[in-house]
């Protein structure tokens, strides 16, 4: 797992206060505390979910307050996934996008753009669609060593 300051250069955030009319790093805790999640503090920013397994970082950044969901994955490697695969991943699906990092390491990340705003429906919705996008890349790299 990479360090925290490994964490932020990563995500390319500065961290900084979200703007009034975003959503807080404290609102979406509740929100996800509230549905079951796991949830703690990783800066005045960022907050991180602990999942089956996996940690997903949730930061809100920007004058708009937009919302990034990041997590590297522990199932997957350089090694059994490919640019092609990675390719392919991210052409199939609409929101997120899959890419290995400097390190070696496989990373899925989903921002949203909050110009005007994000809401707490949002976030909930959406934390559950970057799920489905972890899930749906596990089943491909399961599938593709399969075959």
């Amino acid at each position: 797992m990479k360090s925290l300051a490994g964490i932020f250069v990563a995500m390319g955030m500065l961290i900084a206060a979200p703007s009034a009319f975003a959503v807080t790093p404290d609102e979406i805790t509740d929100v996800l505390e509230t549905q079951g999640y796991a949830v703690h503090s990783v800066s005045e920013s960022m907050i991180a979910v602990n999942h089956q397994g996996m940690t997903v970082l949730i930061a809100v950044d920007g004058a708009d307050g937009d919302v990034s969901y990041l997590t590297y994955l522990q199932d997957a490697s350089r090694q059994n996934v490919g640019e092609e695969f990675i390719n392919d991943y991210n052409y199939s699906v609409k929101f997120g996008r899959a890419y290995i990092d400097a390190d070696g390491d496989v990373v899925i990340q989903m921002d949203r753009n909050a110009y005007g705003g994000v809401s707490l429906e949002n976030v909930s919705s959406d934390f559950e669609v970057f799920l489905s996008l972890v899930q749906k890349f596990l089943m491909d790299v399961r599938n593709q060593v399969t075959v």
